[in-house]
Parts: structure tokens; sequence; C-alpha cells
């Protein structure tokens, strides 16, 4: 009976020392995944909280504020009036667009894309859009706005 208490708690030793093992290996992938997170979202937040100067372009005409952080973005407006533009690109390959040749009326459009590889594209400026925003949050969209 001695031999048999002995081997049930050698037994039960070592099936705890492996749960012991894998509950260890478990915290270990869940904390690498968490440090991971925390790590992308802090070096997220020092490019966002890092202080950078933006473009202003100014004419009699218009002016323009540019904010671009991050590679490969790309900012195209092509106007012949007045107009008044905050473009801020947080990401990477994203691209801002507008064009309006034949219209005489003001715009005042604040655009902001956060994330990766978004398009956003304006053909046109009517009084719908005098003063508009658009803050785009996600990755790998693009939205058209076609004015007539």
């Amino acid at each position: 009976m001695k031999n048999y208490i002995s081997t049930l708690f050698i037994l039960l030793f070592v099936v705890h020392l492996f749960s012991l093992k894998a509950n260890a290996q478990q915290v270990n992938a869940d904390t690498y995944a968490i440090k991971q997170y925390f790590k992308s979202s802090k070096e997220a937040n020092l490019l966002l909280k890092k202080v950078i100067d933006p473009l202003v372009v100014q004419s009699q005409n218009s002016m323009l504020l540019l904010n671009q952080v991050g590679y490969n973005n790309q900012i195209n407006i092509s106007s012949n009036v007045k107009n008044n533009q905050t473009v801020t690109q947080i990401g990477n390959n994203n691209e801002y667009q507008f064009i309006s040749y034949y219209n005489s009326s003001v715009s005042n459009l604040n655009i902001i894309q956060q994330g990766n590889s978004n398009s956003l594209q304006i053909y046109g400026d009517n009084s719908l859009i005098k003063n508009l925003s658009i803050i785009q949050k996600t990755n790998y969209k693009t939205l058209v706005i076609k004015n007539n």
C-alpha cells in the first residue's frame, strides 16, 4: 500500500510539473502578443505625437496646409479657384486627389486619412462640399466623390 501511495504521489507531482510548464508556455505566448500590441501602439502614438511642421502653400487665391506622416503618401490638388484645404495623411501609401477646374465657388476642405493604402478622390466642386470635413480611419479603402 505504501508503494501505491508513493507512486500516486510521484505521478501527481509529474502531472503538476507538466501543467505548470504548459501554463508557462501559454503565459509566455500571451505575454509576447500583448507586448507586441503595446509596442506597435506605442510606436504609433510616438509617431502621432512627433511634432512635424506641415507644408503651408499660400497664394493670393488659395491656402493649403499639408501634413503627411508615413511613406509613399501622395497629394494632387488641381484647381483654378480659391481653395482652403487642410490635408493630413498618417500612414503609408495614402493618396488624396482634388480636381476642380470649372467652378468659381470657394471650398474649405478638411481631410484626414489615417491608415495604410487609402485613396480619397474628389472631382468637381459644388455648394454641398463647400465646408466638407472627411475623416477616414481605415486601411485599403477608396472613396470617390464626383460633383457636377
